[in-house]
């Protein structure tokens, strides 16, 4: 029977499930870096193709995030230009004549309310049984620092903006095709994620697109490296796990937005949950090994050389970084607003960048408006200017210190600086390396946040600005008299610890 092209609708990820529970193998087209370009906005679709295969057309739209099935032996050679035409109309032109599937999703937000392409499935007539996902490439981001190789770190080709209060969807999809940009995601806030044709400099048009009267704000989608380990030698021995809890109610937790969680053998946290904001959907894993290094402090579960233990703390593990260990500002929007919606008390940051964001900005006040605290690094490297997030308003800067209270001689240091906290810890798993003894402003802000949500958790009701108040007036004043670059308001050591515990909210 011929189904000829057909709307068709299916629970996200029920196709890609049925799939593994029937033992099929999953087909990947090799894509790699075709000379075929797809821009999709909404349900207009522009598709530009020399002699290319089928498969690879299809794959440029798994780049852009729909969800693509293929019958292997159905691929052929497709020479095509499709200006802006209607999805149902450009397959036809392009499949002919195979049958397709395709299903749709509603775009959310300020602009939100039409349809956008999710899923297609194309196949030999009668013969949809056959067709295979095309699993879009891993997820590494391709970074680029603009035309005169200067600019800041961001993905390249894409672009994040918001858009003006009572902007129409027309008029946002008329925004798309001026920039012949393809709208790829959206995060809460309405922040819409974009990614710009081949050869845009993604620095250049976003200064260009805030000239647009519906733009509210606009910039290059920017990334983030995580800090280089260092192993400044020596050994302490490291806690055991801490007891198993199972799971626990992310309430009043600490959610760490990092490489995700892979527990060591043996080891065990109160976990309250994990999540993927790179990979929506895909089980939680850690391929770099900073991320379970950081729940494992934030949880209790190690305590840094010298520290105060402060007890099973429940972790929110919320994977943001990627196999490189490099986040984009997007999978952090994303991250922050599930800490947020999920009910945790802390949000850890133990990386950071000097390149500051409107979005990011916007995304920490958000969230400290609905009763989180912020804990941010001050960054690895003494450059006495502002890392972001550690720098936005009212977010906990951690600086790192030794266990003999010195300053750690890579930690930032300047005038944001809250607090210096221990840096140094034995870790039963590596960081790009083996496991062992790690130092830097990560482990400072993974403890301070682990003792700011205990301060929280005795203290139910009290809000982000109480528990930072209570935190610098129990601090052990360290460095020059007052508040200093290397300290910030003071030392948190042992003694500060059993200060902070004993000072209730003012």
């Amino acid at each position: 029977m011929n189904l000829g092209h057909r709307q068709w609708s299916c629970p996200a990820g029920c196709a890609e499930r049925a799939v593994r529970r029937a033992g099929l193998a999953v087909w990947v087209a090799a894509v790699g870096l075709p000379a075929a370009e797809v821009s999709l906005r909404g349900d207009r679709l522009s598709i530009r193709a020399e002699d290319e295969p089928l498969s690879a057309v299809l794959g440029e739209l798994a780049r852009l995030g729909v969800r693509v099935w293929m019958d292997p032996a159905a691929d052929r050679r497709v020479h095509v230009a499709l200006p802006d035409r209607e999805v149902d109309a450009a397959l036809r032109a392009v499949i002919a004549p195979l049958d397709s599937m395709v299903s749709w999703s509603v775009v959310p937000g300020p602009a939100g309310g039409f349809r956008q392409l999710s899923e297609i499935r194309v196949f030999a007539p009668g013969r949809a049984d056959r067709a295979r996902p095309i699993e879009p490439p891993p997820r590494r981001l391709e970074l680029s620092r603009g035309a005169d190789g200067r600019g800041p770190l961001h993905v390249d080709r894409e672009v994040l903006v918001s858009v003006r209060a009572g902007t129409s969807p027309s008029e946002f999809l008329r925004f798309l095709s001026v920039w012949d940009a393809s709208l790829v995601g959206w995060a809460p806030g309405g922040v819409y994620r974009l990614r710009l044709p081949r050869g845009a400099d993604a620095l250049a048009v976003a200064d260009r697109m805030r000239a647009d009267p519906i733009v509210r704000a606009a910039e290059a989608n920017y990334a983030i490296r995580l800090p280089p380990p260092s192993m400044p030698g020596g050994s302490a021995a490291a806690a055991a796990g801490a007891p198993a809890v199972g799971a626990v109610s992310a309430v009043g937790s600490v959610a760490v937005l990092d490489t995700g969680l892979s527990l060591p053998p043996g080891w065990t946290i109160a976990l309250a949950g994990a999540w993927d904001a790179v990979r929506p959907g895909e089980p939680v894993q850690d391929p770099v090994g900073h991320g379970t290094q950081m729940a494992l402090v934030a949880s209790g579960a190690v305590a840094p050389d010298m520290a105060a233990p402060v007890g099973a703390t429940p972790v929110l593990a919320i994977r943001t970084f990627d196999d490189e260990g490099v986040t984009s500002n997007f999978d952090l929007l994303r991250a922050i607003a599930f800490a947020s919606e999920s009910g945790a008390s802390v949000i850890s940051m133990s990386w950071g960048t000097e390149t500051p964001s409107e979005f990011l900005r916007t995304a920490v006040a958000e969230a400290q408006g609905r009763g989180l605290l912020v804990v941010a690094a001050a960054g690895n490297e003494p450059v006495g200017r502002p890392y972001y997030p550690a720098g936005y308003p009212g977010v906990i800067a951690v600086a790192a210190a030794m266990p003999d209270g010195r300053p750690w001689e890579k930690s930032n240091h300047g005038d944001f600086v809250v607090v210096a906290a221990p840096a140094t810890a034995q870790f039963p798993i590596g960081y790009e390396g083996p496991a062992g003894r790690y130092a830097g402003t990560s482990t400072a802000t993974a403890y301070t946040a682990a003792v700011l949500a205990q301060w929280l958790a005795r203290n139910p009701g009290a809000t982000p600005a109480q528990a930072s108040e209570a935190l610098t007036r129990a601090l052990s004043d360290a460095g020059e008299p007052g508040r200093d670059p290397h300290y910030g308001y003071g030392l948190l050591d042992a003694a500060a610890v059993s200060r902070l515990f004993a000072t209730p909210p003012r």
